[in-house]
């Protein structure tokens, strides 16, 4: 359980760098992104432009030493009209803080700010080999929805990715 000293609060401008260093580190040295090079200046710029707003929301958490444990946030899903009640869920935790319940803490609230801002789908990407994201995602409400086989290659490894849905709107429940 995260000790009482944790706070969440939305991403600030300020944030960003914190934000995006969590991000480059996993470009850089892991599977669970496939993004190869790391975000630049420009790119931080555009993360912050696409959640700056509050449509998109990005939550973070922070330790009492005013370091970022990890962050959550919404994305578009697709440029197209129609898919706007749809988003896309991102959450990165700071390896030294994972499996200690902040990825939990985080979900809990962005899930919940997806809702109030009446989002009716959320969809998530995962790579298949991450258990512990799939399992977080499952105890939120999310359901697998398909496997898209060997569309990823990093690190010359051909990689799998689990879609994944939750239902947020009453008017409809899968299955």
């Amino acid at each position: 359980m995260p000790p009482a000293e944790v706070l969440i609060r939305d991403v600030r401008k300020t944030d960003v760098a914190a934000a995006v260093h969590l991000l480059n580190r996993e470009i850089l040295a892991g599977v669970n992104t496939f993004r190869i090079a790391p975000i630049d200046d420009a790119g931080a710029a555009k993360w912050w432009r696409d959640r700056g707003d509050g449509c998109y929301p990005a939550i973070a958490a922070w330790d009492a030493e005013t370091r970022m444990i990890g962050w959550a946030a919404l994305s578009q899903w697709s440029l197209y009209e129609a898919y706007r009640r749809t988003a896309e869920v991102s959450i990165w935790i700071d390896h030294a803080y994972q499996g200690k319940g902040y990825g939990t803490l985080l979900f809990g609230r962005l899930v919940a700010r997806a809702r109030a801002l009446q989002f009716g789908v959320l969809l998530s990407r995962i790579e298949a080999s991450n258990e512990a994201s799939i399992r977080l995602h499952e105890r939120f409400g999310f359901r697998q929805i398909g496997t898209m086989h060997r569309v990823g290659e990093k690190f010359g490894r051909l990689l799998d990715v689990v879609m994944l849905e939750c239902q947020l709107d009453s008017s409809h429940r899968p299955g």
